[in-house]
């Protein structure tokens, strides 16, 4: 037998492991992707969220929170994990208007999963949260009473924070020389 039979049987092993044992291992998901089931559920889900805060800032202005009314406070924001990604906004049980629909349309996140795009192509009413270039009309006691547009093009909303129970979303804006920040805070509904 050949002396060197034994040491390449070894060698031939020895590759054989070292190159089964490096294959490549599944990339990790985009920020998008894990966004999407946190916003909308998995695959072929919808997820629906109720807005439990809303602040402002004003310039380099102190941050305010505002009063959320009823009609406000329970309306539903549902985001679809469909091929489309759906998106539709319906007015709660205490209505601010008389129809169900407030706005609908796509949405989608940037690869990155830090900035989530609203785009809206049916607005019913005034109250919608994603309309374009919202500013959001304050009564004499700090409470929001419905956003309104001046139908400027979308704008994108940066993720502040997104799991599962939580999704905190900036809209930033300048109109002349002012620049708006509003603050969006979600929970599950």
């Amino acid at each position: 037998m050949n002396r060197y039979l034994p040491k390449l049987i070894a060698l031939i092993i020895f590759w054989s492991v070292v190159i089964t044992s490096c294959k490549k291992s599944d990339p990790a998901p985009l920020g998008a992707q894990v966004n999407a089931v946190f916003l909308a559920g998995d695959a072929g889900k919808s997820k629906s969220w109720k807005l439990r805060e809303l602040s402002q800032q004003v310039g380099s202005g102190a941050v305010s929170t505002l009063t959320l009314p009823g009609c406000f406070a329970d309306n539903l924001y549902t985001f679809s994990n469909n091929a489309a990604q759906d998106y539709a906004a319906t007015e709660g049980t205490s209505k601010c208007y008389n129809s169900d629909a407030i706005e609908s349309g796509t949405w989608a996140f940037t690869l990155d999963g830090l900035q989530l795009d609203v785009q809206v192509d049916n607005t019913q009413t005034p109250n919608g949260l994603f309309s374009p270039e919202p500013t959001y009309q304050i009564d004499t006691v700090q409470h929001a009473i419905y956003p309104y547009n001046f139908g400027y093009t979308p704008y994108p909303a940066f993720v502040q924070k997104i799991d599962a129970n939580n999704l905190v979303l900036q809209i930033t804006y300048t109109a002349g020389t002012t620049i708006y920040k509003y603050t969006l805070t979600f929970t599950p509904a």
